[in-house]
């Protein structure tokens, strides 16, 4: 069994038991929510997958930058 993560690079939910979002078919690209897939437009976008925490992680970065 390969233990895939979301490709989103903010989150590390494992990839199992849910509805798994592919961006391109036929690419091993796996996203935990369609949120992720849009790679957070504009940062606005939480992360919909229950106890990720990457729109958090999103967040921080933008102040980071600011």
């Amino acid at each position: 069994m390969n233990a895939h993560t979301c490709a989103c690079p903010h989150c590390d939910c494992a990839v199992e038991s849910r509805e798994w979002v592919h961006e391109v078919a036929g690419e091993d690209l796996l996203y935990c929510c369609e949120a992720c897939m849009q790679r957070h437009p504009k940062g606005m976008v939480p992360c919909q997958s229950a106890g990720c925490d990457c729109g958090e992680r999103v967040e921080r970065e933008r102040e980071l930058v600011s």
